[in-house]
């Protein structure tokens, strides 16, 4: 019996697919950018993410760059609220606010969007999360953003992805770093 090869990506990774946090160096940053060339297939990723930059002192204009090379699919999805309202009681504690945040959060649905329309509604997002899964000759990008108001999920299948901090091109492993250190030198309380 002949087994299907399935493409990288969220709905069917493969069992020897590594996943990467992107995490430490773009969590709270800025999405500042989303430029897609369909005839060079590629989609093009810009973030600011302040704290990062100038503690690895980078200079101002210099911005976390993701370059999606042979993108073969994109898809975004938002969450839409739930229509009946929500609010947290007066004088409730942390934990009785929590599980009411999760509560609703269970009646919410996340509903398809256009991959043009998630551009221009994502530039100037939060980056809330961004994970990467690495295959044989395939990537899968996932991000969390959060933009007017809404919380959105967008998904990259490409053949290989480039990383770059301004001008300089950038390793994953050396752009992961760039976090790593941030976050390693706040959690020890070593900012300036």
């Amino acid at each position: 019996m002949e087994t299907e090869e399935r493409p990288i990506d969220w709905v069917n990774l493969p069992e020897d697919a590594r996943t990467v946090s992107l995490w430490d160096t773009l969590h709270d940053g800025e999405l500042t950018s989303i430029q897609s060339d369909l005839l060079a297939r590629t989609v093009t990723l810009q973030f600011d993410v302040p704290f990062v930059r100038e503690f690895n002192q980078l200079p101002e204009e210099a911005g976390f760059w993701l370059i999606l090379q042979g993108v073969q699919s994109v898809r975004a999805a938002c969450t839409k609220g739930w229509p009946g309202g929500f609010s947290v009681p007066r004088g409730a504690s942390r934990e009785q606010e929590s599980k009411l945040i999760a509560e609703y959060q269970t009646k919410c649905r996340e509903e398809s969007q256009s991959w043009a329309e998630f551009e221009l509604l994502a530039t100037k997002a939060d980056t809330l999360d961004a994970t990467l899964v690495i295959g044989d000759g395939a990537v899968a990008l996932r991000l969390g953003l959060m933009a007017n108001s809404r919380y959105y999920e967008a998904h990259i299948r490409a053949k290989a992805i480039n990383f770059a901090a301004g001008d300089r091109q950038l390793t994953l492993e050396a752009f992961v770093r760039l976090g790593d250190a941030y976050w390693e030198a706040f959690s020890q309380r070593r900012l300036p």
